[in-house]
């Protein structure tokens, strides 16, 4: 495999992002005064900020670990799965993501009392209890398989290490810091990912060379986009089920769903904005950046098949396909970059595991923390008392992650790219649809979301222990998902016919859809903006990181680099001073409107 002479460097540059990360989480810490501001930064974040994060939240160092080696073997197959966030971040800007910021709640369990009523609220937290350790230890598993590679160093420390970092600035600040945090990352993860791709291009001839270098090695049907069950009979290191149209059917559908869905990861996240118009604003900018991320991000390992396919067998991983990333940027960038390479992919994971982190803690403190109250007789805590358990709660549920984290290392069988796909097709599609459907249909009963959920995980478990059970070849992800989704539609709907809701069930649905329907006044409901503080704030991380990056024209291993470290900094640098330019401007136009 491809070796890193300098590794000191590396490590310098991990040291230095790891420090910059822990300082946002001290700068951020007084602009959360209370649990409104630490979960959902009391609805003021501005469309930039919320969709740097969103973009960032929207996937992780699987994509650059398990999807690339999926990439590595099946070509622009990955390009097209990951066109399907770009379509949910497009229905989010059009339908769902004015609305989600419009019901005026802090956590996604409150959007599903105000729909549901409580007894659906304690059940959606106490799932995400259950699937939040499950779904960021596959990602934190996934971004030490990655570091474990570029390092040569443990995969277990690595989990502890990232975890305990993340747990720092994410329990002290709350949602601020990981906002700030998030966009930072992207700031890093953009510019590095781009060269990268762009130096594997120069190594074939351009997009052309690329194309042309497929088909002289026999790799057009393999790579194409979309496959046959025939194609796909032929591909060693994955499933041959997938890739096929039903995949990307069942792919699609599920993701919709997913991130639609009260329930999903993005409606707390649009609960931060500061109201519709900026939340349709952040799922543009989101989806555009993706839109090029998609493109970008699987041409390394695909050019890793094509120039050093032995190096990347030869990876010391249960996977080494999934370290091809990996081995592209260690043979074609100097080890400072390769460093920077390393944070983006740090950055990609973390920006997965705060969001999901702080939206676990404020479950658990938001909701099933009073529920628990009200059943032993006693008042919960309220104000700062409340905020500080908040802290507490978010400590425990990174540690439970991290754990999570551990065994998979241990016991993960099959790649992280199956472990994903098997809690996607397991838990998600039963629990998530009825609450896209609340979204939309009216007239339903509290019953109806309890046993739609219920006869879809028990679907979805059959489909899972029976042919264990009695020795059956097991089901594709696109057979689960489609028999669960028509399974819990089948029983949602019948169940709303037999089941009318009563008086109290259409008043609490009159008062969600009409807060779903109405506009926010941020003026009237929120009060003053702090936009110009977040933009200077930002904007001085940026600056700092990108005169950092420069640093890296002093190692000797860097002498016949200069042009991509520049080029990496120079997008950090420009985009750190416009922040800080327009911040104080707004800033001095603020104050003059005061006096």
């Amino acid at each position: 495999m491809p070796i890193i002479q300098d590794k000191t460097t590396i490590f310098a540059v991990v040291a230095g992002y790891l420090l910059v990360l822990i300082v946002i989480g001290i700068v951020f810490r007084r602009f959360s005064k209370d649990t409104n501001d630490y979960f959902r930064a009391s609805g003021k974040v501005t469309w930039w900020l919320l969709g740097g994060s969103m973009f960032m939240q929207s996937f992780s160092a699987w994509t650059f670990t398990g999807a690339a080696g999926a990439a590595f073997e099946a070509g622009f197959s990955l390009t097209a799965m990951q066109l399907s966030n770009v379509l949910v971040f497009v229905s989010f800007a059009l339908v769902t993501g004015p609305w989600f910021r419009q019901l005026r709640c802090i956590t996604g369990a409150d959007v599903v009392r105000l729909r549901f009523g409580p007894g659906m609220e304690q059940v959606i937290a106490y799932l995400g209890m259950v699937m939040g350790p499950i779904y960021g230890g596959v990602q934190l598993y996934g971004l030490a398989i990655f570091t474990s590679v570029l390092l040569g160093v443990p995969i277990a420390p690595t989990i502890v290490l990232l975890g305990v970092v993340v747990l720092f600035y994410a329990a002290l600040s709350g949602a601020w810091a990981v906002l700030a945090a998030d966009f930072i990352k992207g700031l890093i993860l953009i510019p590095i990912s781009v060269l990268l791709g762009v130096v594997c291009l120069q190594q074939v001839g351009g997009l052309e060379g690329l194309l042309a270098a497929i088909r002289h090695a026999g790799l057009s049907a393999a790579f194409a986009p979309v496959k046959s069950a025939a194609v796909m009979a032929t591909l060693d290191g994955v499933d041959h089920s997938w890739f096929t149209p039903a995949f990307f059917a069942a792919w699609y559908a599920n993701n919709l769903v997913n991130s639609n869905s009260l329930n999903g990861a993005s409606c707390p996240r649009f609960l931060c904005a500061k109201d519709g118009r900026e939340a349709r604003r952040a799922a543009w900018f989101a989806g555009v950046l993706l839109l090029g991320g998609a493109f970008i991000w699987y041409i390394p390992p695909m050019t890793a098949r094509l120039l050093i396919p032995d190096q990347v067998a030869a990876m010391p991983l249960a996977k080494p396909v999934e370290g091809a990333y990996a081995a592209m940027a260690i043979r074609l960038l100097p080890p400072g970059l390769v460093g920077v390479v390393l944070v983006g992919m740090c950055a990609s994971t973390m920006s997965t595991l705060d969001t999901g982190l702080t939206s676990l803690a404020a479950n658990i403190t938001e909701n099933i923390y009073p529920a628990i109250c009200r059943l032993l007789g006693v008042l919960p805590w309220q104000g700062r008392p409340r905020l500080i358990f908040a802290k507490f709660v978010n400590v425990f549920c990174a540690v439970v992650i991290i754990g999570s984290a551990l065994i998979m290392s241990v016991f993960g069988q099959g790649g992280i790219f199956k472990i994903l796909l098997d809690v996607l097709a397991t838990v998600v599609p039963p629990v998530a649809l009825p609450m896209l459907y609340g979204l939309f249909v009216r007239r339903v009963a509290p019953i109806v979301p309890f046993v739609s959920i219920g006869c879809g995980l028990g679907a979805s478990l059959s489909i899972i222990v029976l042919p264990a059970v009695y020795d059956l070849e097991r089901w594709t992800f696109q057979a689960q998902v489609g028999a669960v989704l028509a399974v819990t539609t089948a029983c949602f709907f019948i169940v709303r016919r037999l089941c009318p809701p009563d008086r109290a069930t259409l008043a609490r649905e009159e008062e969600f859809f009409a807060r779903r329907d109405r506009p926010v006044d941020f003026e009237l409901e929120i009060g003053a903006a702090n936009d110009s503080r977040q933009l200077v704030i930002i904007g001085a991380f940026s600056l700092v990181l990108g005169l950092g990056i420069l640093l890296l024209l002093i190692p000797e291993s860097s002498r016949g680099h200069a042009w991509e470290i520049n080029a990496v900094a120079a997008v950090v640098i420009a985009v750190g001073a416009l922040m800080l330019w327009q911040g104080r401007r707004r800033g001095a136009r603020e104050h003059g409107d005061r006096t």
